[in-house]
Parts: structure tokens; sequence; C-alpha cells
């Protein structure tokens, strides 16, 4: 009978001890790792998260609306089914407009960022805020409305009722049309206070008859002034008459947003050309008349100024034209730690 050999045991060169300090590395940078993810949650994400949900909200409300009336826009201009996307030219289109930064301002991390913006002014709950809009950018709207009610802030909407191509430029479900919607549906609390018509002269002296008429009408149907005085400087005039009512005896604004441009929000001052997107102080118009926004913001109040989408996309990390939108929390450049960013 053959007997057999046993295997010779090999025996390792590492002893393993060696397992204890790499065990305590792998830890260290696990420890290391989950601290960095935590500090990058700036202190105000429950509130830009709340008002980046209010625009996905408010999207899905507006894209069953259109579809219903038969409004909403195909593919090719509305990828991302917003129902916040208008037509290329309607009778209340007031002047040309660039569709891929209309597209942008229905990212709902817009929202958020204007959350992240008007928090460093640190107003009190229950600040009232001035909040100029026109029917341009109807995403960019629903954000800084979003936002100012996240933080417990007090809306308070002029409006311009024209609209730039591709915005809310259908007649029949314009921009004050869409905010009353909303505002029934429970998306957002806040309504406007005054209105103008838009476009030349912001009475709607180059728009045509027809388009003049749906927007007179609008305004009547939804019980919201409408203000038609010329020149430029007493229309703002009435608008800060108007404000000053809305406010109460002995009650201040803490700030003015101007989303769009809208000869109401900058007038026709040189210097508005030149405002960059994000929160402004010290503005002065030397040449031209100032808008309503530019008033407010003449008088002390800090302006966020968003006009430029394409221009505030770049600057604070967000992407232009997005298809599909991004989801709410994921862009650290918006929801990150304020160390990361000055604003």
């Amino acid at each position: 009978m053959v007997k057999a050999f046993a295997r010779p045991r090999t025996t390792s060169k590492f002893s393993p001890l060696w397992l204890v300090p790499a065990a305590a590395a792998a830890i260290g940078v696990w420890l290391y790792a989950e601290n960095n993810a935590r500090r990058i949650i700036h202190p105000g994400f429950p509130e830009m998260i709340a008002a980046a949900r209010v625009v996905q909200s408010a999207s899905l409300i507006l894209r069953t609306e259109k579809q219903a009336r038969g409004l909403l826009q195909p593919p090719d201009i509305d990828p991302n089914r917003t129902g916040m996307i208008g037509s290329e030219y309607t009778s209340i289109t007031t002047t040309l407009g660039d569709i891929g930064s209309k597209r942008t301002a229905t990212n709902p991390d817009i929202a958020a960022l204007f959350v992240r913006l008007l928090a460093t002014l640190e107003l009190r709950r229950g600040t009232p805020v001035v909040i100029v809009t026109s029917g341009s950018f109807a995403g960019g709207n629903i954000a800084a409305i979003a936002a100012a009610e996240a933080l417990g802030l007090r809306p308070m909407i002029i409006t311009s009722l024209g609209s730039s191509m591709y915005g809310a430029n259908d007649p029949d479900f314009n921009w004050l049309d869409m905010l009353a919607l909303l505002r029934a549906k429970g998306a957002v609390q806040s309504s406007a206070i005054a209105a103008v018509v838009g476009g030349e002269s912001a009475t709607g002296s180059s728009m045509e008859p027809e388009g003049l008429a749906a927007l007179r009408a609008t305004a009547a149907r939804h019980n919201v002034p409408l203000i038609e005085k010329r020149p430029l400087s007493v229309l703002v005039d009435a608008l800060m008459e108007s404000i000053a009512r809305n406010l109460g005896p002995n009650v201040h604004t803490g700030a003015v947003i101007n989303v769009g441009g809208a000869l109401i929000g900058l007038g026709t001052c040189k210097e508005s050309y030149e405002l960059p997107p994000g929160i402004l102080k010290g503005v002065a118009c030397h040449e031209g008349t100032p808008g309503l926004a530019f008033r407010l913001a003449e008088s002390g109040l800090p302006m966020l100024n968003v006009i430029n989408f394409r221009r505030l996309a770049i600057e604070y990390g967000l992407p232009f034209d997005p298809s599909p939108l991004p989801m709410p929390g994921d862009n650290r450049a918006v929801y990150g730690s304020a160390r990361n960013n000055p604003n």
C-alpha cells in the first residue's frame, strides 16, 4: 500500500497584524468622507428642497391644464413637458426670446438657488418682498415665489402680462391665468397685487388689438388692478402707490426680486444692461428712467436680479437648457455648504 505524502504547509511572509492598522486607516477614510458628505449640505437645505418641489408640483399642474386645453407644446419645444413653455409667436408676444433660457428657467434647482441667495439677507419671516415678473419666464417667476414663500416671506407680485417668445404667451392662458391656477391648486399662496399690459411703453401700444383685449379681460377676470398710465415714470409712481396700499401703515419691504426684462422692472436705465445676476446692493440709475425694481433698489433695498438665465447658470453651477431636468438636491454647487460659495 502506497502511503500518500502530505502537502507541505506554506507560511505567509506577512503577519496578520498588518490588518489592524489597515482597518483603522479604512475606518478613518470612511469617517472623513462621511464627515465631508455631511458638511456639503447647506443649512437652508430643507427650505431649498421645499421650494424646488413647489416648482415640480407647479409643472405637473400646468402640464395637465395645458394638455386639457390643447396648449402643451410639442417635445421639440418643451422636451421636459414642464407646461411652462409657450409658442414662438402669439398676439401677446412682445419681443424675441431665447428658448434655451426659457427652458433653463424651468429647472427646480433655480428655486433652491433663489432660497440660498435670499437667505443671505437674513430677513425675518413675514417680511414683504416685491417680486416684479412678466410672462417671459414662467419658470423663473414660480421659482421666485416658491423661494420667498419657503423662507416665510410675504411676496407682493407686480406683473407685466406680455411675454417674449416661448414664454407664457398664450392669450387665453397667460401668466396671470397660470398664477391664479397655481394658487387655486395650493401650489403657491400668493397672487398679483397689480399688473400692467407690457410691451412697448409697458402699455401694449405695439401689441395686436386682440392680444391687448385678451390681457385686459384676464386682469378683470382675476380682479387684479390693471394700471395703464404714461409715461413710464408716472406708471412706476402708480405701482409704488399700489405697493404702499397693500403694505399698510408702518410696514416696509425687505427686498425686491426682478425676474426677466420687463420695462416695469428695470426701466430704460443704461446700467440695467450691465447688472449681473444675483443679490445686488447700491444700485443707481444715472441715465434713463428707472423701472419699479430699479426704483426700489435705488431707495436702498437689496435686489435679487434674474434676467440673463444663461449667465445665471454659468455663474452658479447650473446646467444650461438641461434635458432631462435635474433631480432636486443633487447639485452640490446649489445645495452645498455656504463655505463653498460666498453667496
